[in-house]
């Protein structure tokens, strides 16, 4: 009995120490990216159905106040928001208040159908699945709110950039906050100001794949609609406050988080934003925070019943009719893996889980539209891929 105890010991000290070993090397080469990259800050975690396997914080929260990027500091995660609204979705299907199958003119108090194929009803599962044929028209980047005016950086942005920017910048400098619903109004009713039918595809609904983010914030506003409350207090409600996720959510009377990141666009600090639309984007967070999300859908993955029913993440998680599909409900989902990736300005951000074995990376990064931002930011993905493949 005495011999079976030591070996305990010697094997769980020898566990350790490999464990340690493989987290020393995950420093190592991130610490080597976060120095010779153009990424001010970034922060990532490796998970599983349990736990938090590693989680840490490089480089810089604040470039110019030298504030480290700590596993503590928050920032908005752009796209991946859509992962929370796919939980909304299948949460309020369990309520008995909407169905996937249903027309979105059940719900919406203005209608909404496509031009080319005005007989054809437009669902919300069109909708979390990108299949609806509504796709971002020229007016989407009338969602962003900056508190202060941007300043002219893109006088030292090379030629073949500055207009392009300076046309962004001057729009983000006049837009003006309205709520969600004259938003989606304005856009997609015949009698909204900025309609146009170039605001839908060519495409039968339901019959070819095209990413919206208007189509989440249609879905998210459903939500509005048919819980009786915000799409924000519905998901602080369902998912927020069960899975103690204290440190995040949007911006809000009810949320105004310290601690937040600086972001970084082309290289330069941009004023604080927020946007009109919730349900496509705006969620803030840390990496703690939403690795307790992440670690509950991989749970959910393997059958397990948390904040839906297993059945209801089955659903949600489905492999798509086709490649060409590419999603769930809202939910990136391939052979491979599942989850969802995001870009805003200032933000690059991916969280993911491997189908095979269940484990998870997520990566927060504070800086985007950097000449090589993009492929450092693989390199950290890769980095991590390497380590919960094994």
């Amino acid at each position: 009995m005495k011999n079976l105890f030591l070996l305990t010991i010697i094997l769980s000290i020898s566990t350790s120490i490999r464990a340690q070993k493989v987290s020393d090397s995950i420093t190592i080469k991130l610490n080597e990216i976060s120095i010779n990259s153009s990424l001010v800050g970034f922060a990532v975690a490796i998970v599983n159905k349990d736990s938090i396997v590693y989680v840490k914080g490089f480089g810089y929260a604040n470039l110019e106040a030298k504030t480290p990027y700590t596993i503590n500091t928050i920032q908005p995660i752009a796209s991946i928001s859509k992962t929370l609204l796919g939980v909304a979705l299948m949460k309020a299907q369990e309520m008995g208040k909407l169905n996937l199958n249903d027309n979105i003119n059940d719900y919406l108090p203005f209608k909404i159908y496509n031009p080319n194929f005005p007989n054809e009803k437009i669902t919300i599962q069109q909708l979390a699945n990108h299949t609806s044929s509504i796709i971002d028209g020229d007016q989407y980047d009338r969602a962003y709110i900056f508190k202060d005016q941007i300043p002219p950086f893109y006088n030292d942005l090379p030629d073949e950039t500055k207009q392009e920017v300076k046309e962004a910048v001057d729009l983000f400098n006049m837009n003006e906050w309205m709520p969600i619903s004259a938003f989606i109004e304005n856009q997609y009713s015949e009698n909204g100001i900025w309609y146009s039918k170039e605001n839908f595809s060519n495409s039968l609904p339901g019959s070819t794949y095209k990413y919206s983010n208007m189509g989440a914030n249609i879905a998210a506003y459903i939500i509005d609609l048919v819980s009786g409350e915000s799409y924000i207090e519905f998901v602080q409600k369902h998912i927020l406050d069960p899975l103690q996720m204290t440190k995040s959510g949007w911006p809000s009377k009810n949320y105004q988080p310290s601690n937040v990141s600086t972001l970084y666009w082309y290289g330069y600090p941009t004023p604080e934003y927020e946007q009109v639309t919730y349900g496509d984007a705006g969620f803030m967070t840390n990496i703690t925070d939403f690795s307790k999300f992440l670690i509950t859908m991989i749970q959910g993955y393997n059958g397990e019943d948390n904040i839906l029913k297993a059945t209801s993440y089955k659903e949600m998680m489905k492999d798509p009719i086709s490649s060409d599909f590419r999603k769930g409900i809202f939910w990136s989902v391939d052979s491979e893996k599942i989850g969802h990736s995001g870009n805003d300005p200032g933000v690059i951000s991916h969280a993911y889980f491997l189908r095979e074995n269940g484990n998870g990376i997520i990566i927060f990064v504070n800086t985007s539209e950097t000449e090589n931002a993009m492929s450092e930011v693989r390199d950290i993905y890769r980095t991590l891929l390497k380590h919960i493949e094994q």
